[in-house]
């Protein structure tokens, strides 16, 4: 399959692993404290190529979990600067939105993950790396009752495969 990258030429794979690089290299910028606050650009670069990575079959949930956990980072690293892309609650309303699963069902599925078919654990995996970004800053949530939806979450994050 081909798709546009300028001439038309590149194949969907190649477009897919440009994208990926540029995420890559951005990210490892934005996680350098001697960066300050132009982590912050660094971090909006990750997000633009993860969009293009997406677009060209880089899977979502993969994309959410770099994002989150990259938002998670410089909300815990750095000073709140008003943009609701680093306030703790908007993550974790984005990172509960995201979730493929209940809570109610992921609870009665992590009981017996590992009799389960391999999409059900593939579900349970995704809740545990997308729940990640919140471990460190769950403590910052101050909205209800979504701190509270987040705690009961982290609750059961140790017991998901």
């Amino acid at each position: 399959m081909k798709m546009a990258d300028g001439d038309g030429s590149a194949e969907v794979g190649d477009v897919r692993n440009q994208w990926i690089a540029a995420y890559q290299l951005n990210r490892l910028h934005a996680q350098l404290p001697e960066q300050g606050e132009g982590r912050r650009v660094f971090a909006r670069m990750v997000f633009f190529a993860l969009d293009g990575a997406e677009k060209a079959g880089y899977p979502k949930r993969n994309a959410d979990a770099v994002r989150f956990n990259l938002r998670g980072l410089l909300i815990e690293e750095l000073p709140p600067d008003g943009d609701p892309l680093w306030d703790p609650d908007a993550l974790g309303a984005d990172v509960l939105a995201a979730l493929p699963l209940s809570l109610q069902r992921a609870q009665t599925w992590s009981t017996d993950w590992t009799t389960r078919p391999r999409i059900e654990i593939l579900a349970l995996r995704t809740c545990k790396n997308l729940l990640g970004s919140m471990r460190a800053i769950a403590d910052r949530m101050t909205a209800e009752p979504l701190r509270t939806q987040v705690d009961q979450w982290l609750e059961l994050w140790p017991r998901l495969p």
